[in-house]
């Protein structure tokens, strides 16, 4: 994995061959703990399995999958979920005014001075009734290019673009529980993900998460790949965007199998001279055959201090992306805009029993 804070690096690579993913990652817990969201725009959607079917007819022919997921989440459950994939003609890229869209759904950057922050609105309307409209925005500091940088011969790149922003959100649910105004505040975390080959090709399993404490900030990347290990963290200091800590010690630990037999760690422990840090995935917000996202506790001992905070971990074996048999479980998720929506998807009591 090659790891960068570079906002030379935010535009869509258009130099990704067939079988290349991209995404934009947002995510975002309230101040109270209450409200919880997920947001990725995607140019070319990993998890599509009309891509992988159109790569197995004609490995070279280049159609991204552009696609947009949502999650909102209250008191750690899923209360609004969507996955669409559209035509390659709905994604657009403004280079000049730095703002992206998926049909009616977009993000737009603002830089300005040590400031970077970003506008993103949402609308949809489902399929089973539900909808989303609002809008989410975000701020933070802007993050020297320096910050984090790991080179490797891997041929994908995360870049990590806010580590921590402070968010603002209004946005009208049209949800599980009916309808509800999500107006609230909190901190957040920004990525831009590119890959060149399929992710199974690249590494094994994969956990990342971050969590954002009074005055840092913890990111943790743990991968394993065929054949080696990648286990990085950080300690980044909230108010000048600098390193406080890296970490290169862990272990996970407490494995269990879910019902489509991906078996996860529960207990993630890392450890370095001046830090060790212990992350509990508690609560599985999100639990499929190939991804999961958990709501965690993180206890972290720096310098003698004792800190607790709550935030994001995820985990994906993308081997299983590819195993057909889960498929029909996919088309209930994924609705793929250009064809009739998939028949759990258009009912209002089913369509959130996938979620």
């Amino acid at each position: 994995m090659n790891i960068s804070t570079d906002l030379d690096q935010i535009s869509p690579d258009l130099t990704k061959p067939p079988s290349g993913y991209e995404w934009w990652y947002f995510d975002g817990l309230s101040m109270d703990g209450k409200y919880a969201f997920v947001v990725i725009f995607y140019h070319d959607n990993p998890f599509s399995t009309s891509k992988i079917r159109k790569l197995e007819k004609d490995p070279n022919k280049k159609e991204p999958c552009p696609a947009i997921s949502v999650s909102i989440y209250r008191n750690k459950k899923t209360i609004y979920y969507s996955f669409l994939e559209f035509s390659e003609h709905e994604f657009n890229w403004n280079g000049n005014d730095l703002k992206l869209s998926i049909q009616n759904n977009t993000f737009q950057y603002d830089l300005k001075g040590n400031s970077f922050s970003f506008e993103m609105n949402l609308d949809q309307n489902l399929a089973s009734g539900h909808s989303i409209s609002g809008t989410i925005k975000g701020s933070g500091r802007l993050s020297p290019s320096s910050l984090i940088s790991s080179e490797s011969p891997d041929r994908h790149t995360w870049n990590l673009l806010l580590p921590v922003f402070d968010f603002q959100s209004e946005i009208m649910i049209n949800g599980l529980n009916g309808r509800e105004h999500m107006m609230t505040e909190g901190k957040g975390y920004h990525d831009h993900n590119t890959g060149h080959e399929p992710m199974k090709e690249s590494f094994k399993e994969w956990y990342w998460g971050r969590y954002h404490f009074k005055d840092f900030t913890l990111i943790y990347y743990l991968m394993e790949k065929h054949g080696a290990q990648q286990l990085e963290a950080w300690l980044i200091d909230a108010e000048n965007q600098s390193v406080l800590e890296y970490v290169t010690e862990a272990d996970w630990s407490y494995k269990t199998r879910n019902w489509f037999g991906v078996n996860s760690a529960r207990k993630i422990d890392l450890k370095s001279t001046q830090v060790s840090v212990n992350i509990q995935l508690k609560d599985k917000i999100d639990d499929g055959p190939f991804y999961q996202r958990f709501i965690g506790d993180s206890i972290i001992n720096y310098k003698g201090q004792v800190y607790a905070a709550h935030g994001f971990s995820e985990y994906i074996y993308p081997k299983n992306i590819h195993n057909k048999i889960f498929w029909p479980l996919v088309h209930m998720r994924l609705r793929y805009m250009n064809e009739a929506p998939h028949w759990v998807q258009k009912s209002i009591l089913m369509y959130p029993w996938t979620w």
